[in-house]
C-alpha cells in the first residue's frame, strides 16, 4: 500500500464517471435580448452573468426561464446543468425541466414528462431557505420513447417569498445510465458525489497505512520503509493542499476543494510531528542496541 496505489485508486474512481458532452451553453447576458421572464433581471454576480428572480409575494410564482426548440440531443441520457444561489426561499421551491417528445404513433399526441429538483439534498435538492452557489442537475432518460425530445422547457417554481439566482445553463448528454448520471458539470474537476468517495478512500487509506507504520515502528522494523512512506504521504498532503487552494481560487464547487483541503490539512497537521517521533524512536532503539552490544560484547 503506497503512493502509487493511492493515486491509482483516485484515477480508477475518476474513470467510473460517464462520458459527457456539452451540446449548448445558455448565458443569460447573451439571452437578455430575448423575452425575459416576469420579475427577473440579468445581473453580474460573483464574476458571472446570472438571472435573478424575486418573488415578493406570499403567492406561488411559476416562471418559464428558458425554452429550447429542437435541442441537438442524440444520446438517451441528457440533462440541464448549472449553478443556483438562493436566499429566503419560503417552503420547497424547485427547478423543473419539461420534455416534449414526438408521438409514438401517427395521429397521437406527443408525450410530456418532467424532472424536478425535489430531493432532500444534493444536485437535485429542493430550493429551501438560503444557499450559496451550488450545482444542480435536471436529468432525463428517453429510453423507450420515439426519438429525442423536440422541445425543452426550463422552469422555476417558488411557493412563496424568495430570491433565486441562476448562473449559465449547460445542455449536456451522457454516454451512460441514469444510475451513474451524476457527472461533472462543465468546468468542474469531478462530480459532487466524487467528494465522498475521495474523502472515504483517502481517509481509510490514511488510517490503515498509519496503523501499519505505527505497528512496524513499535517493533523497530523497516525503518527505511516507514520513514520513506511518511515522507511520501507528507508530500502528497502538500500537493492536495495546493490543489485544494487552486480549486478554491478557481471557484470550483465545494465537492472539489473540500476533500482536497480536508485530506491535505489532516496529513500536514499530523504526519510531520509523527515523523519526528518515529525518527527519535528508531534512534533510541538503535542506541539501546549499541549499548546492549557494548555490555554483552556481542
Amino acid at each position: 500500500m503506497n503512493a502509487s496505489w493511492i493515486a491509482g485508486s483516485l484515477l480508477a474512481l475518476a474513470a467510473t464517471c460517464p462520458a459527457q458532452q456539452t451540446l449548448a451553453r445558455y448565458d443569460w447576458q447573451k439571452l437578455a435580448g430575448a423575452r425575459q421572464p416576469t420579475g427577473s433581471a440579468v445581473v453580474q454576480l460573483d464574476g458571472r452573468s446570472a438571472l435573478k428572480v424575486s418573488n415578493t409575494n406570499d403567492a406561488p410564482l411559476s416562471v418559464q426561464l428558458l425554452r429550447i426548440s429542437a435541442p441537438p440531443i442524440t444520446k438517451r441520457l441528457y440533462a440541464l446543468v448549472g449553478e443556483v444561489k438562493y436566499e429566503g426561499v419560503q417552503g420547497d421551491g424547485y427547478l423543473e425541466l419539461w420534455n416534449q417528445f414526438p408521438p409514438l404513433k401517427p395521429n397521437m399526441p406527443g408525450g410530456r414528462y418532467f424532472s424536478r429538483t425535489l430531493g432532500e439534498s444534493g444536485e437535485m435538492g429542493k430550493l429551501r431557505g438560503t444557499s450559496d452557489w451550488r450545482v444542480f442537475v435536471l436529468p432525463f432518460d428517453w429510453t423507450g420513447g420515439n426519438g429525442p425530445p423536440t422541445r425543452l422547457e426550463f422552469n422555476l417554481h417558488l411557493p412563496g417569498n424568495g430570491t433565486v439566482c441562476l448562473g449559465p445553463i449547460n445542455l449536456v448528454e451522457y454516454s451512460g445510465s441514469l444510475r451513474n448520471s451524476t457527472a461533472a458539470p462543465p468546468g468542474e474537476w469531478w462530480p459532487e458525489d466524487m467528494a465522498g468517495r475521495i474523502g472515504g478512500i483517502g481517509g481509510a487509506t490514511l488510517g490503515c497505512l498509519s496503523g501499519l507504520l505505527a505497528w512496524l515502528a513499535s517493533r523497530g522494523k523497516a525503518r527505511g520503509f516507514v520513514v520513506g512512506t511518511v515522507l511520501v504521504m507528507i508530500g502528497l498532503g502538500g500537493v492536495a493542499t495546493v490543489l485544494g487552494l487552486v480549486a478554491l481560487g478557481l471557484r470550483q464547487s465545494y465537492a472539489v476543494w473540500t476533500p482536497l483541503l480536508g485530506l491535505g490539512v489532516l496529513v500536514l497537521s499530523i504526519l510531520p510531528f509523527r515523523l519526528r517521533r518515529l525518527q527519535r524512536h528508531y534512534e533510541e532503539l538503535e542506541l539501546r542496541r549499541m549499548v546492549s552490544m557494548d555490555v554483552t560484547g556481542r
